[in-house]
């Protein structure tokens, strides 16, 4: 007899889990957004706001609607928490499944990510300034939205989800289309809303349960990224560089990742090379390039009329990403990405709607400053000029819209799932997506939710 699934949240773990499942079990998925639409949700920033841009939405395909595909692994080697450093173990196994489903076209993914990783690291001895290594994200150049298999039992626009549980156990799950009441009944429940929408509905389900959900939500974390600086490089250097910012794979392309150690050695970020034309270190320019880049439809045409437009550095993007062309000359933008451990941000809610408490704390700052200060170290070595802004504020740094960690993963007595991803507290409630992802170093988050997914699609499945 064949189980009955409930699918809550049709992004990119909740369709490939969909997809996956419907093979062999009953698959109803469940989206709080309308089929093929994008909505924004009003989210009310306690502290820092994500962007300019807004990096979080609903509807057919969730978040994923904003990614870019690009595929990088988190490496287990710069995680701390050993539980989750076993559960990216195990899901490596999964990468190439994981990857062909979001639309690698190429050698299975991890074979082409070790050779290129080996062709870098070859590159990078030629330089022989990176003391923390690199890393690459490859881009496969033709992608588009994940649609949901037509054997999924698929349901939009939905509200007010309910749960009805038995002991330990969710039977049914209840929801409202319009005003017209449904319900389904339930072997295994698995929640894919996301880092900021899964918390809601886990603490609906730990009520049904009678469990205590203090802790629900805690733990926000993202990639806090922005352009920090200019470097012109010696010409005798120039040639691999160029290699380094972009380089064309075929059916992909791969930027190259330079690896930054904190000096505690528990933090690590990268950093982008992209090709600039002047040397001018100008924040409003890096925060309109941002908005350019992420923004799309009616907004990119509305941002297209800025004066700023038209400075150098902005149409020097535009030409690289248009052709995929490396334009002339030795200079290049700096884009880093740091990471952020899971502390005292967090995502709640009331009855306005969602509240997120995103944060950059004076701690690491500090340790972001430092890691500047290294990484300008690096590339003194090989530069005629570099101008990084080594004493940042958080007016520089903005969301990378890799949303984390709002689910803790554990052994301890107050850690909401397990290396299963099942919650502790109840037999046959999962959750998978980015709100289970513990620590992510600098890596896009794409890559390993999709494994996550299809690893738990075997395990529900077994």
């Amino acid at each position: 007899m064949k189980k009955n699934i409930v699918v809550i949240g049709a992004g990119l773990a909740g369709t490939l889990i969909c997809n996956e499942l419907v093979k062999e079990c009953h698959v109803t998925l469940l989206e709080v957004g309308g089929k093929n639409v994008i909505g924004y949700p009003k989210i009310n920033f306690i502290q820092k706001r994500f962007a300019n841009v807004k990096t979080f939405c609903v509807g057919g395909g969730g978040t994923t609607n904003l990614w870019h595909n690009g595929l990088i692994p988190i490496l287990p080697q710069d995680v701390i928490s050993n539980d989750f450093k076993e559960v990216l173990a195990e899901a490596e196994s999964f990468h190439d499944k994981a990857a062909a489903n979001l639309f690698w076209l190429d050698n299975p993914y991890s074979t082409e990510y070790e050779k290129v990783i080996s062709e870098t690291n070859l590159l990078a001895e030629k330089i022989g300034v990176f003391s923390d290594g690199v890393d690459c994200l490859l881009y496969p150049k033709k992608f588009s939205k994940l649609d949901v298999a037509t054997a999924v039992n698929a349901h939009y626009s939905v509200s007010d989800i309910v749960f009805s549980s038995v002991d330990k156990k969710i039977t049914s799950v209840s929801y409202y289309i319009g005003k017209k009441r449904y319900s389904v009944d339930a072997d295994v429940v698995i929640i894919s809303a996301g880092a900021l929408g899964s918390p809601l509905l886990v603490k609906k389900v730990m009520s049904a349960i009678n469990c205590s959900a203090v802790n629900v939500g805690t733990g926000l974390a993202d990639h806090p990224l922005g352009f920090i600086g200019k470097v012109k490089v010696k010409k005798s250097f120039n040639r691999v560089m160029k290699q380094f910012s972009a380089r064309d794979q075929g059916n992909y392309e791969c930027r190259t990742a330079i690896r930054v150690k904190s000096q505690c050695g528990k933090y690590t970020g990268c950093a982008f090379l992209r090709p600039a034309l002047t040397m001018e270190n100008n924040l409003p320019i890096y925060k309109f390039k941002s908005l350019l880049g992420a923004s799309s439809g009616a907004d990119r045409i509305k941002n297209m009329f800025s004066w700023k437009l038209f400075h150098p550095d902005i149409l020097a993007e535009i030409y690289s990403h248009l052709f995929r062309i490396n334009i002339p000359g030795r200079i290049y933008n700096i884009l880093f990405l740091f990471e952020q451990k899971r502390g005292k941000s967090y995502v709640t809610y009331d009855g306005s709607g969602l509240k997120v408490d995103w944060r950059i704390t004076e701690d690491e700052l500090k340790i972001y400053k430092r890691m500047i200060q290294k990484l300008n170290n690096m590339l003194a070595g090989i530069a005629d000029e570099v101008n990084p802004k080594t004493d940042i504020t958080e007016d520089w740094l903005w969301s990378a819209a890799h949303h984390s960690g709002t689910i803790s993963l554990g052994k301890k007595e107050d850690d909401l799932v397990d290396k299963d991803l099942k919650l502790n507290a109840c037999d046959n409630v999962f959750v998978c997506d980015g709100s289970v992802i513990q620590e992510h170093s600098y890596a896009n988050t794409g890559l390993t939710i999709g494994s996550l997914a299809m690893r738990l699609a075997e395990r529900v499945c077994r």
